[in-house]
């Protein structure tokens, strides 16, 4: 890069910015946060205030881009406007880091795949899940082979708060700005977890999307409004790989907090990961492949069948001097993009098109009552 620092643009300053995007790059070495855009005034105002080097505020998204003399934007909007924002930082040369999912639909984020590629821009796309340790562990396993020919994978990510039908409507639960609910705010999480851990597609899908809540009250007005997202949906996958899996994504786990697991069997093994405990993972593996790792608790027994090992400090990403936080994937991002060597950095566009794929094809299986076959 020609300047000493990586200059950075917020377009979109509400929590997800705040508490997310702003403190991994605050917490990444040559790296100022110089602009930001958002509709409203006060959270421009509640994001500067995090820090002392923005020197550029707007609500125009386009101006920013334009004259903020930004290298990196960081897109943390209302999932409608990924697709405009971001085409529109490929249009200036602007390199971005977008929050999932990439787009509304599959056809957005091919254009955006495909002009992103064609100006040659570096991307990421804000899978923040890949980053638990236990799941890193889980990809370390799978990857080595220890599960053999894999049957089945199941993948749940779940919120439940009690009164959840009386909490007020939001952007969330309108289909025309969020493009989906429960399933493709937290299933696109896990979809994306699964596809890295496998390294394989998906062939087919079979879905049924629910709206339990159908109608609320806006958020700020009190006014009824209609819910047009689902609050949970349900899927049946084929792998590419001949595994068959099972995915859930809800806001109705009531009491659940949040529910993030996982299971993968294979023919010589399987793995149990949950990401309440992040820095362990249960497994059932043949005692050579468990040779690297620390158990916890040895399985074996009826009532417990599987063993518990501690995921090693090399995949715990704790960071220094502040071991209760880990690195996340945009701290990876800013790593990968300040290499003096070619770009390289997964999960970018071409992942983030992957799993809009898998999404559009639920929808479709949803609405048609069938099975649908990918690719598209």
């Amino acid at each position: 890069m020609p300047q000493d620092k990586l200059r950075v643009g917020i377009i979109g300053c509400g929590g997800i910015a705040q508490h997310h995007h702003v403190p991994s790059y605050l917490r990444s070495p040559g790296v100022e946060i110089v602009a930001a855009c958002d509709v409203s005034a006060e959270a421009v105002a509640a994001l500067a205030a995090l820090t002392d080097t923005i020197a550029y505020t707007t609500d125009d998204y386009a101006a920013l881009l334009r004259e903020a003399q930004v290298d990196l934007v960081s897109v943390c909007t209302t999932n409608d406007m990924h697709y405009p924002v971001v085409m529109e930082a490929i249009a200036q040369g602007v390199d971005v880091f977008c929050e999932k999912p990439l787009a509304l639909t599959h056809a957005q984020a091919q254009e955006m795949y495909a002009a992103a590629q064609e100006r040659r821009i570096k991307t990421g796309v804000n899978f923040a899940h890949r980053r638990t340790p236990a799941a890193q562990l889980a990809r370390e396993i799978l990857a080595s082979g220890a599960l053999g020919q894999i049957y089945h994978v199941s993948a749940i990510y779940a919120a439940g708060a009690p009164h959840y039908a009386q909490r007020p409507g939001t952007w969330r639960n309108q289909r025309e700005k969020a493009g989906f609910g429960g399933l493709g705010d937290m299933g696109s999480h896990m979809l994306d977890m699964v596809l890295w851990w496998l390294d394989t597609g998906v062939d087919a899908v079979a879905a049924n999307l629910r709206t339990v809540v159908p109608e609320r009250l806006q958020a700020g007005t009190g006014a009824p409004m209609r819910v047009t997202t689902e609050d949970e949906g349900m899927v049946l996958l084929n792998y590419a790989n001949g595994a068959l899996g099972y995915l859930c994504g809800s806001y109705t786990f009531t009491g659940r907090g949040y529910d993030q697991r996982a299971e993968v069997y294979g023919s010589e093994g399987g793995l149990m990961y949950d990401q309440q405990h992040p820095y362990q993972l249960q497994v059932w593996l043949p005692e050579e492949a468990l040779e690297p790792y620390t158990i916890l608790e040895r399985g074996g027994s009826l009532d417990r069948p599987y063993t518990t090992i501690l995921v090693p400090e090399r995949l715990q990403g704790r960071l220094p001097g502040e071991p209760q936080r880990r690195r996340t994937v945009l701290m990876d991002f800013v790593e990968a993009y300040q290499r003096d060597e070619p770009f390289v950095f997964a999960p970018g566009f071409c992942e983030g098109l992957r799993v809009q794929e898998v999404l559009e094809g639920i929808a479709r299986a949803d609405a048609a009552r069938c099975w649908i076959s990918l690719p598209l």
